[in-house]
């Protein structure tokens, strides 16, 4: 359970059989293409796959966002799968809006390791998502296939999966919101006070500052990332960095923020679950009726104070 929540909203049970009734047998895949497949080759579908959005964007007439220009280093599959997730997620919401289908779910992280297979599998469900969406606006000219890059890292896949879904942000009216990125913090809360103890779990929210911007939220997200590192390392977990070498004028945006919610789940639930924390029910902070930047950077003042104690255990 704890992998599959993870990965962000759960879904309902008959969402998940749709999906899986319309796909291959993974299992079956998995085990065939589980010793061919190799980060290139998974590199270079996430490149079809932003070749595919950007014909997409050009049929719609919707300009590109800002150029962004980072890096990521020390990634490995279960996080580049989880972003994939994410991505699986953004070209779903693309297809409801343009073609009217229904809402569907991303496969769930295998119970056991995560592999190159799987991270290929999410993105080629992603690509499925995105055939519909040019089937619905008369798109049938294919786009040429990258090549390949044997140079190619994990870092480098996963920065590309973002990329797509940062454009696709763009195409989309039901972008990532905050009462959205509020959860996601909730949950990893929820990790975290699993691995304190009993009276120590959930600290209590400090005072409420007005006017916070989504690079305010970001970069407290991030130190909090940047700071659990050393105790990531003490049970042999690497959380993936994040290198930014050119940054959008106004900072980051709410799909970015998303984007790195993302990312922490799936390090942080890995990190408590090498620790042996308990699966334990979330906090009840009062949620407000309606969430903005301030609330979530309040509520993650409360992650960074368990992270402190985390790291004094």
């Amino acid at each position: 359970m704890r992998r599959f929540a993870a990965s962000g909203r759960v879904y309902s049970l008959a969402a998940m059989l749709v999906w899986l009734v319309s796909q291959p047998s993974l299992a079956a895949e998995r085990d065939d293409a589980q010793q061919a497949i190799q980060i290139p080759q998974v590199h270079q579908e996430v490149g079809v796959v932003l070749k595919e959005i950007e014909q997409i964007r050009l049929v719609l007439g919707i300009q590109p966002p800002p150029e962004r220009d980072f890096v990521l280093r020390d990634a490995d599959p279960r996080q580049v799968f989880f972003q994939g997730q994410t991505l699986f997620r953004k070209c779903n919401t693309l297809a409801q809006e343009i073609a009217g289908i229904s809402r569907q779910a991303p496969a769930a992280a295998p119970a056991d390791n995560i592999a190159l297979t799987d991270v290929q599998m999410v993105v080629r469900a992603a690509r499925e998502q995105l055939d519909i969406v040019r089937a619905a606006l008369d798109i049938d000219e294919a786009v040429a296939v990258p090549g390949v890059n044997n140079r190619s890292t994990a870092g480098d896949v996963m920065r590309d999966i973002i990329q797509a879904g940062y454009v696709l942000n763009e195409l989309t009216i039901r972008q990532a919101d905050w009462p959205s990125i509020y959860d996601r913090v909730v949950q990893m809360i929820t990790y975290v006070g699993g691995t304190l103890p009993e009276a120590r779990r959930f600290p209590a929210l400090p005072e409420y500052e007005c006017c916070k911007m989504p690079e305010d939220v970001y970069q407290r997200l991030l130190q909090q990332m940047e700071g659990a590192r050393p105790l990531a390392e003490t049970v042999d977990l690497i959380f993936v960095r994040i290198e930014s070498r050119k940054r959008p004028p106004n900072g980051a945006s709410t799909g970015t923020v998303y984007d790195l919610t993302t990312t922490m789940l799936s390090d942080l639930g890995e990190l408590t679950l090498r620790l042996e924390g308990e699966d334990i029910a979330a906090p009840s902070y009062p949620r407000p009726a309606r969430i903005f930047p301030a609330h979530v950077y309040q509520l993650a003042a409360v992650l960074g104070e368990q992270l402190a104690m985390l790291g004094k255990r």
